[in-house]
């Protein structure tokens, strides 16, 4: 079931995941007892103060994560929507290419939003009205403070990290370098999280919460998998760049739909047998493609093929036996990197004709073939 979403008017879409209520029922609890000890405070007024704390968290996560979202949009990039979730959440953007200094400003854009929000959360507190309200701005000013601080630790998946990974990558000409980097100060981070409440608790067994440790546990794990995904990603984003048509494709027998049976390449016949790897069909190339101008790209039907007799092959047309496949994609020889995955993934074909300088037909590239590549690695 798709997470619900909330849609306000110059935004993209937030979408609000269910375990969001599991995060605000986490601080309430944790704030319910900085509460209690107010002289003359009632327990009705204990859960509406702690929830509003709970509340007040998820909404400055929302903003911190509009703060990142308008700043993208602001550089160029395509907002599709932002996540709320049960560790706070993330916003989706696409942008083909966003210089070092932009990727900076849209990292530090949520920490900043976060600043802001407890700076005015502690002056509003000056003119509370009473001890509850009080207590509750000074919460929302330290959760803030919490917010801006932690999310700027120069490691994946924070955004400090993200900011770094960004100037380092500019500074050593090394993107997967400055990942690696910025992932591992990630995991050491991680690990400091988990080891920090579980220390406190073994020193001080009394005055340390059980949900606290817990939560930091799970932080912690969250952080590490994060760190993880960062560095599968830095791998795909090199394998992408290394990508080139012009040596992905294959070079295969082309046959139009109204030749003849009889004039099918085949054996030492095929003058493309020498130039097609050992591995073709391992790699779901076919051994041979069919052209028609309305069925577009086709492969033989061996059993079809098969129960052709012999003597009537030379009238029988090839494309008789042929199972078409639709229009091809066209790809240029020289299409590589982030260009040529976005080449395929508009164009939405399972067959590509590569195309050279010249125009002609020099060869083909199945998506089979392009995911296969950037699986490897």
């Amino acid at each position: 079931m798709p997470a619900p979403s909330l849609r306000l008017p110059g935004l993209p879409p937030i979408r609000i995941s269910g375990a969001t209520l599991v995060m605000v029922a986490v601080i309430t609890l944790l704030a319910a007892p900085g509460f209690r000890i107010i002289p003359g405070i009632t327990s009705a007024e204990v859960l509406v103060l702690s929830l509003a704390v709970g509340v007040s968290l998820v909404v400055s996560v929302a903003l911190h994560e509009i703060g990142h979202a308008l700043v993208a949009r602001a550089s160029g990039a395509h907002v599709d929507h932002i996540a709320l979730t049960l560790w706070g959440g993330h916003t989706t953007y696409r942008a083909r290419r966003v210089g070092s200094l932009p990727s900076v400003l849209i990292s530090l854009a949520g920490p900043a939003v976060n600043l802001v929000i407890a700076v005015a959360a502690a002056l509003a507190e000056r003119a509370a009205p009473g001890a509850g309200s009080s207590h509750l701005l000074t919460m929302i000013s330290s959760l803030n403070w919490a917010l801006a601080v932690f999310n700027v630790l120069p490691g994946l998946p924070m955004d400090g990290g993200r900011a770094l990974e960004s100037l380092l990558g500019a500074l050593l000409r090394s993107p997967r370098t400055a990942t690696r980097i910025t992932a591992w100060i990630g995991r050491v981070i991680a690990i400091v999280v988990v080891a920090g409440p579980l220390l406190a608790a073994l020193r001080f067994p009394g005055s340390t919460s059980l949900i606290l440790v817990l939560w930091g546990v799970m932080i912690g794990m969250m952080l590490w998998r994060g760190a993880g995904d960062a560095l599968r990603e830095a791998g795909l984003r090199e394998r992408v760049l290394a990508l080139r048509a012009g040596d992905l494709m294959v070079r295969i027998p082309l046959v139009r739909a109204d030749a003849p049976l009889t004039s099918l390449p085949s054996g030492a016949e095929d003058p493309y047998a020498a130039a097609q790897p050992a591995d073709a069909t391992e790699r779901g190339v076919p051994h041979l493609l069919v052209l028609d101008p309305s069925h577009g790209v086709g492969v033989l039907d061996e059993q079809a093929l098969a129960s052709v007799p012999e003597a009537q092959r030379p009238a029988v047309p090839t494309g008789a036996v042929t199972t078409w496949l639709g229009a091809p994609g066209r790809l240029s020889e020289d299409l590589s990197g982030e260009d040529l995955v976005e080449a395929v993934q508009t164009q939405r074909r399972a067959v590509h004709l590569v195309i050279g300088d010249s125009g002609e037909i020099v060869g083909v590239v199945t998506t089979a073939m392009i995911d296969r590549a950037l699986q490897q690695g």
